[in-house]
């Protein structure tokens, strides 16, 4: 906790980032390193999928908050949205909102979501060339042009190009070693998505100002 020891106060709230699954955290802890290494940020334990994920959101801040009641914390949803079009299945960040207020967790200053379209493996093909070298793919076969947009594919077709390559993709911490071979910041120059929720973060990260509970909301 950054805290002014003068006057014994919080200066800095924390970025508090929930992650879907294992792979999301994998991936959000090189976006913390490469892109927010310079703010309070922590990447927390995946939500265990999206099922029934606005209790898990709720579940996990309201004990968050109980274990760091000294912090001021700004809340990231980081999910998959498992579509091109429309909402993202059962998330819900008014009702979330709506939790937070009536259990009067006054440290939560905002909560936010970045949503990966469709899937977060979709973005990783905005490094289409990385993922090709990870595999060791001769030139003569890469189909660089065949993956874009990038938003078009998912898990599935990572797997498809995977074993062309006598590969398995596999996802959550077994994707570790894949994910640490990725330009993140290729992918996030590319991705509009995670740029804007990574200029979010940034932009709120030495904001003390609470909104939740402000008056007039």
């Amino acid at each position: 906790m950054v805290r002014d020891d003068r006057h014994k106060r919080i200066i800095e709230p924390l970025s508090l980032l929930l992650c879907e699954g294992e792979t999301e955290e994998i991936f959000y802890s090189r976006v913390k390193e490469i892109c927010l290494k310079n703010f309070r940020t922590k990447v927390d334990k995946d939500l265990k999928g999206l099922f029934n994920i606005n209790k898990k959101i709720n579940d996990r801040i309201l004990a968050f908050a109980r274990q760091n009641k000294k912090e001021a914390i700004r809340l990231y949803c980081c999910v998959d949205r498992e579509s091109r079009y429309g909402q993202v299945p059962e998330l819900d960040v008014e009702s979330i909102i709506d939790f937070i207020r009536k259990e009067g967790i006054e440290q939560v200053l905002s909560i936010d979501s970045i949503i990966a379209t469709k899937q977060i493996e979709s973005w990783f093909f905005y490094d289409i060339g990385g993922i090709y070298d990870f595999l060791g793919a001769p030139h003569s076969r890469r189909k660089i042009k065949k993956y874009k947009p990038p938003e078009n594919f998912g898990k599935k077709d990572l797997h498809r190009l995977f074993e062309q390559f006598g590969k398995d993709y596999k996802s959550g911490k077994r994707a570790g070693n894949f994910i640490n071979h990725l330009d993140i910041g290729k992918i996030v120059s590319n991705c509009k998505v995670l740029r804007d929720g990574i200029e979010l973060i940034r932009s709120q990260a030495k904001d003390l100002t609470n909104h939740i509970f402000a008056s007039g909301e």
